[in-house]
């Protein structure tokens, strides 16, 4: 099998002119301390321009490119609302319900009844509340979490000083033996 031979066409480098500056001739030294500008010599700088190649031979017209279709976003509808049906008659009630107290609750702040269960009435329509006269105990000593909450937060408030001050004390026997330890050492 034989290598083909690549040929290379002849590459044309266009000449550019450039024109010389001499610096020395623009800028020429001088002693004063406040330069004066030279007017003789003005300092320009050649703007410099290079068209595109344009070869109308060459040129190929295209088609403009056509933008992508946009959708226009639908408004959404407000959902409709629909009153609840209220029905007339419903056969089994619940009881309790959402309205009534629940069980183990007080209706009133001052804690004279407490609810002990809950009752259809005769009709079945309503759903009330059974109550029972509730003890001294009951209204005024707390439920026993509360209780033994509250009475460990007292205990530790009261006891606070006493542990603070034997604390102290300890520190301060510490820190006494550590100092007169140091003192033997460096003796």
């Amino acid at each position: 099998m034989e290598i083909p031979r690549i040929e290379i066409p002849q590459i044309q480098i266009k000449e550019i002119f450039i024109p010389k500056t001499r610096t020395w001739e623009q800028y020429p030294t001088t002693l004063d301390i406040i330069d004066k500008p030279k007017i003789d010599y003005p300092v320009v700088n050649i703007p410099s321009f290079e068209p595109l190649d344009y070869n109308p031979d060459k040129f190929i017209p295209t088609d403009p490119v056509k933008q992508p279709e946009q959708k226009q976003q639908t408004v959404p509808q407000e959902p409709e609302y629909k009153l609840p049906v209220k029905k007339d008659k419903e056969f089994f009630i619940k009881c309790p319900n959402e309205t009534n107290i629940p069980v183990g609750s007080y209706p009133n702040e001052q804690k004279l009844q407490v609810v002990v269960s809950h009752k259809l009435s005769p009709d079945g329509k309503v759903c009330y509340e059974i109550l029972k006269d509730s003890t001294f105990i009951e209204k005024w000593i707390p439920s026993p979490p509360i209780l033994v909450s509250t009475s460990i937060i007292a205990v530790t408030a009261a006891s606070s000083p006493l542990i603070a001050n034997l604390l102290k004390n300890l520190i301060k026997s510490a820190i006494k033996k550590i100092s007169k330890s140091g003192k033997n050492e460096k003796k």
